[in-house]
């Protein structure tokens, strides 16, 4: 990185090298896809969203206490 003094002021010369570091835009649609919440109702999405993976927790515990009694019974 090079310094240039000026009489106004200092600006710095990178080589037109970019940092890789740039904002992206992402669609509406992809949003949705990607699960990005955004507006008013967000609270309501992470709620359904909490409850519905405790749901499949349970039913998830639930086959692996009847996989457990069904070896203890063998």
């Amino acid at each position: 990185m090079v310094r240039f003094e000026g009489s106004v002021a200092t600006t710095l010369d990178f080589d037109d090298r970019t940092t890789g570091n740039r904002l992206v835009r992402i669609p509406a649609v992809n949003r949705a896809r990607l699960g990005l919440l955004r507006g008013p109702d967000k609270y309501k999405t992470l709620e359904k969203r909490r409850r519905a993976a405790q749901i499949k927790a349970r039913h998830a515990l639930d086959l692996i206490d009847m996989m457990e009694q069904s070896c203890k019974g063998r």
